[in-house]
């Protein structure tokens, strides 16, 4: 495809697949970390071969097993005040987390451009990054 011809169609993504050493611990991971309902195991062509968890945007994520996997790098987007929630208890918890991708700030959070994140690894080993839109004044 080329040029910046855009369609008047609307697009929207439904689902993504994430490869997993341990489909259950990972998504297991995931929920526990940004509070959500559980997982639960994916209707469809092979039932329960995926781990299913909805989000708000009914985005779907499957997790499902696979020995060998590339790490990932998947990003979740947060309000301020769910973010702080998830901060204090990443640190109640001592579980480790970095203000970067490469792992060299431990325990620390990113500013950048009015949006506050940090980093995390699930089980499997993908990146895990936790950031809020921009904050507004009363989030502060």
């Amino acid at each position: 495809m080329t040029g910046s011809k855009r369609s008047s169609f609307n697009v929207a993504l439904n689902h993504l697949v994430i490869l997993a050493k341990d489909k259950r611990k990972t998504a297991d991971f995931i929920t526990e970390l940004l509070d959500l309902d559980d997982a639960t195991a994916a209707d469809g062509p092979v039932p329960g071969f995926f781990c299913c968890i909805r989000f708000d945007n009914d985005v779907t994520v499957l997790i499902a097993e696979s020995k060998e996997h590339p790490a990932g790098h998947y990003a979740f987007k947060v309000t301020g005040e769910h973010f702080e929630t998830l901060l204090n208890k990443l640190k109640r918890e001592t579980r480790d987390f970095w203000a970067d991708p490469r792992m060299e700030k431990p325990f620390e959070c990113y500013e950048e451009d009015g949006k506050k994140g940090l980093y995390v690894v699930c089980p499997s080993g993908h990146g895990l990054e936790i950031l809020t839109d921009l904050q507004v004044d009363n989030e502060r």
